[in-house]
């Protein structure tokens, strides 16, 4: 779908919906209940080419079972189930708009770029829609006031990339591949920040597994420095390809598929040896840190609430981290509504979370997300092991 009929679509959306919500502009949303239970949905893509990241909606169904198990919310229980929107704009804004109207839903939970074409309604219906997405555009709190991204933004990697290319590696030609979205341009925005303009910049459609023709150009370009963020198939057929022709550039692996899911295990693990990556979240699969206690409380969880899913995928952590934060600020909100939610979500500070690397916490910020800490990783053949400290985006100026 082109992004025109997107915004159309989301326009018509947003007009029915306000009709709908019978509210005037004192209205603080909907509460979300059903039986005194807080209504939270997700859209995710459960089909498609992006369907590993579909993983997510176990992880998050686990961790809010388990806080139902425990009494809920201040005695309320949480209400959530998933949609399949397959990745695809018209059938998220559709699910997001039954969400709306049908379930009284107070939280929305969507994932990747195409959750934009939402925004406009769910604001309008004063719903809190949280978004698993890095783009750019998703921090744009002003004007979408009641959508917040809970992943970091791309371009703060980008950035930290592109820092440590120029301090450490000046006169590298730099070569970029990624999806053909709106994420590339977020990073490739980081990455010119940081003073870097890849001699040559690669986007391939979600789902790609042939690239020879690809990989051809950068070495043609005398690329020694590869900064790539792409999903399976595509990462694991990229560095698979790279060892069997014996072509090494220094290669940066954007954190989003810097795990053994999505990198290591297809690509091999010979391959992925030396390569970098400025990390945010645990991985459930990286032996360095399989055996802490949030992983084995996690692997707990999901085999007794969500036992069809798949605890190594790094995106079904991810949408288990990113129920834990949901939970955290409603624990916190003043009231049980989108407007006490967001207002308790921009407000937490310090606080854990299951998904995070060791030592790094949540924080609300102005741009509406929570996380801003990474550490550069190296992979060694066996393991992600850390280099270096812990890096805040806000105190470093990339973010803020």
């Amino acid at each position: 779908m082109s992004r025109v009929r997107s915004v159309a679509v989301a326009v018509a959306m947003a007009v029915v919906l306000a009709a709908c919500s019978g509210r005037g502009n004192s209205d603080s949303g909907q509460s979300g209940t059903a039986g005194g239970d807080i209504v939270v949905r997700a859209s995710y893509p459960l089909s498609g080419p992006l369907s590993s990241a579909g993983a997510s909606a176990a992880g998050a169904k686990a961790y809010f079972a388990a806080v139902n198990d425990a009494g809920g919310i201040k005695g309320r229980k949480i209400d959530f189930d998933v949609s399949d929107d397959a990745f695809d704009p018209a059938r998220l804004v559709s699910n997001n708009k039954e969400f709306v109207q049908r379930d009284k839903a107070m939280i929305v939970l969507n994932f990747g770029g195409i959750s934009v074409a939402a925004r406009p309604a769910l604001g309008s219906a004063k719903v809190a829609q949280i978004v698993q997405g890095g783009e750019k555009e998703l921090s744009d709190v002003g004007k979408f006031p009641y959508t917040r991204a809970f992943v970091p933004d791309i371009a703060w990697e980008g950035e930290l990339q592109g820092r440590y290319i120029a301090q450490q590696m000046p006169g590298a030609k730099v070569g970029f591949i990624g999806f053909n979205n709106a994420f590339a341009d977020s990073q490739l925005a980081g990455l010119a920040a940081a003073g870097i303009k890849p001699v040559k910049a690669i986007r391939l459609p979600p789902g790609q597994s042939d690239v020879a023709s690809q990989v051809t150009e950068l070495k043609a370009a005398g690329v020694d420095v590869l900064v790539v963020t792409l999903g399976p198939p595509t990462m694991g057929a990229l560095l698979s390809y790279l060892g069997q022709i014996n072509y090494k550039p220094k290669t940066f692996i954007g954190s989003p598929y810097a795990d053994f899911a999505s990198t290591v295990k297809p690509a091999g693990a010979k391959n992925v040896v030396g390569a970098l990556s400025y990390q945010w979240l645990k991985d459930p699969q990286n032996p360095a840190v399989h055996e802490g206690k949030t992983l084995v409380e996690y692997r707990d969880r999901m085999a007794k609430y969500a036992p069809d899913g798949d605890p190594n995928s790094s995106f079904t952590l991810t949408g288990y981290g990113l129920a834990a934060a949901v939970v955290s600020a409603l624990r916190e909100a003043k009231e049980v509504s989108g407007d006490g939610f967001l207002a308790a979500w921009d407000s937490l500070s310090g606080v854990e979370d299951p998904l995070l690397i060791d030592g790094a916490k949540l924080t609300g910020e102005a741009d509406g997300r929570l996380v801003h800490q990474y550490r550069l990783h190296e992979f060694n053949g066996t393991s992600w092991v850390p280099r270096g400290d812990i890096v805040n985006v806000v105190q470093a100026g990339i973010a803020g």
